[in-house]
C-alpha cells in the first residue's frame, strides 16, 4: 500500500467517525426498564429526599437548596413496582428554559456515551399502544441493555 492510499484511508475513516459523534447520557433504571436522559440537562444528583404534596398522579414537591422542585413519577410510563419511596436518589434536570425537574430513582445512576448510530426510532405499532410522547427513542447501550431516552420538555406533560 502506498504512503497515498493509506493516508486516504486513515482520512476517510477519521471522517467517518467524526459524523457519528457520542452524546454523553445520564442513565438509571426503574425496576426492569432503563431510561437516559441528556447529560447536559442533569443539573446535580441528591442522595436522601423527601417528597410531600402527593398528587393522584403520582407527582409529587420536593425542597432542595431553598427551591421547590416538581417530582416526576416515571413509574406511570411503564407499570414498575418501584414507588417514590424506594427511591434514594433523586436527578435534578432542567426543562422549559430553566425550570427544575425531578426524577426519583432507586440507584446511583450512570454516565453513558452513545454514538448516534445506537439512537433507534420506536416502531410506530409499539408507540401506538398509548406510549408517551416523552419517550423519544430507542438505544442500545454498550452492555447490551436497551435504553428508552426521554425527552424532558416533553416529560412533564405525562
Amino acid at each position: 500500500m502506498t504512503h497515498a492510499n493509506y493516508n486516504r484511508r486513515f482520512r476517510n475513516q477519521k471522517q467517518t467517525n467524526a459524523r457519528t459523534p457520542a452524546r454523553k447520557l445520564v442513565s438509571f433504571g426503574l425496576g426492569s426498564v432503563y431510561y437516559a436522559v441528556p447529560i447536559e440537562r442533569v443539573q446535580r444528583v441528591v442522595k436522601d429526599f423527601n417528597p410531600y404534596g402527593f398528587l393522584d398522579s403520582g407527582n409529587s414537591l420536593v425542597r432542595h437548596q431553598e427551591e421547590l422542585i416538581t417530582l416526576i413519577d416515571l413509574s406511570r410510563i411503564f407499570n414498575s413496582t418501584k414507588s417514590m419511596a424506594d427511591c434514594n436518589y433523586l436527578i435534578v434536570c432542567t426543562f422549559n428554559q430553566g425550570e427544575r425537574l425531578g426524577i426519583p430513582i432507586p440507584d446511583m445512576p450512570k454516565i453513558l456515551e452513545i454514538s448516534e448510530a445506537a439512537f433507534c426510532e420506536i416502531p410506530l405499532l409499539y408507540r401506538q399502544q398509548q406510549l408517551p410522547g416523552a419517550v423519544e427513542k430507542l438505544i442500545s447501550a454498550p452492555d447490551g441493555s436497551e435504553v428508552f431516552y426521554l425527552n424532558l420538555d416533553l416529560l412533564i406533560s405525562i
